[in-house]
């Protein structure tokens, strides 16, 4: 756990999370650290391990037979991916717990907005405290259900006044705003829309989760300080997704170009086609390409692994590195074009069923993770 220790503190001092936040985060790495105790020593006798090898069918960059460092180098792997899926859980639970704690008991209300008949090709929400659902429905009305929690009131009355006071919702000239600001609330919000004739969707959230169906549209922008992302499917030709402290998660994404960035969160996303850029400093990224195509991903993480999942008829081509990690690409009918396995610089350039559907080309850069590429 000291290396836990080591990270957390790093966060402090880059100012990623506050001196506060960090204490809590030790503190709750403490009570994990003894609640797992009795877990690993009941598991360490039952826990057994296989591994089996293709011949011709792969190639394992810096392959020792040593195979301590190999269990130890997968540790790390393992253990980057999940500190930051701790990292993500505990720093929204903080932001929880100091809401209450900095401003008291809350009034509830529920508040609905709704147009009708609108004609919708923009819209734009900006919640600072609080939650989106998008919900994609063939009315041709808007409707919003926000469930609110005001803090420093004393009757609901006042509440429902406070919330009215600071929430901006208008539609006009077929965009759609609906904004609160104010920190002193928690506004969770579903929000029911046409999609016939959307061209851009905006999104914004300080503290809360960003969640939707199936969602069509031109250009899709969303960011997010802390809190996690997740979407069925996504349609569209531009799509840029960014959050500090969440996991991004997406079922399944058709985008010309698409961007997915994380600074402490694991990314994952099943694409059809298009360009895809997936980042996370903390954190694996786990790609998958659902039908071969005309393709490119552009994957990067620096604590985490990365596990890139290609079609078995897919024609493959890329590069891969890793400084401290492992490469492990297993791929049939592969051609190596170079290979480098000199230490804390590793790198494969191959090509992959040269006569296969599509091209997929790939590049894949860890630091600390390794670097893992086979067939779906």
């Amino acid at each position: 756990m000291q290396e836990e220790r080591r990270m957390i503190l790093k966060m402090i001092e880059d100012g990623t999370i506050s001196a506060e936040e960090g204490i809590k985060l030790l503190t709750a790495l403490g009570e994990k650290e003894a609640d797992k105790k009795t877990e690993s020593a009941s598991s360490a006798s039952s826990t057994t391990t296989t591994h089996s090898h293709e011949v011709s069918q792969h190639v394992d960059v810096d392959r020792r037979t040593d195979t301590g460092y190999k269990q130890s180098e997968e540790k790390m792997s393992g253990f980057a991916s999940k500190f930051s899926e701790f990292v993500d859980d505990a720093v929204n639970k903080i932001k929880e717990l100091d809401l209450d704690f900095n401003f008291g008991s809350a009034q509830q209300v529920q508040h609905v907005f709704q147009h009708k008949d609108v004609f919708l090709k923009e819209a734009d929400i900006h919640i600072e405290n609080g939650s989106i659902e998008l919900r994609p429905w063939n009315e041709k009305d808007i409707r919003i259900e926000c469930d609110v929690q005001v803090y420093r009131v004393r009757s609901a009355e006042e509440a429902r006044r406070e919330f009215l006071r600071d929430a901006q919702f208008s539609f006009s000239n077929g965009k759609l705003r609906l904004e609160s600001r104010k920190k002193t609330m928690k506004v969770n919000t579903v929000i029911y829309f046409p999609t016939d004739d959307l061209e851009k969707i905006k999104l914004y959230t300080f503290n809360g989760k960003i969640s939707g169906e199936e969602i069509p549209v031109h250009v899709f922008s969303l960011k997010a300080v802390n809190g996690k992302v997740n979407f069925s499917r996504i349609d569209a030709k531009e799509v840029a997704i960014e959050t500090v402290n969440g996991t991004i998660d997406l079922g399944r994404l058709n985008a010309v170009d698409g961007s997915l960035k994380t600074m402490n969160g694991t990314v994952r996303v099943e694409a059809a086609r298009g360009n895809i850029d997936a980042e996370s400093v903390n954190g694996s990224i786990y790609y998958h390409l659902s039908e071969p195509s005309q393709s490119k991903a552009y994957v990067k993480t620096t604590t985490g692994s990365i596990h890139v999942y290609v079609p078995n008829n897919a024609k493959t081509e890329g590069e891969l590195k890793s400084t401290v990690g492992s490469i492990n690409c297993h791929l049939p009918t592969m051609s190596v074009i170079e290979e480098k396995k000199e230490f804390a610089n590793k790198r494969l350039t191959f090509i992959a069923n040269k006569e296969g559907d599509g091209h997929f080309y790939i590049e894949a850069e860890a630091a600390t993770g390794s670097v893992n590429v086979k067939n779906s």
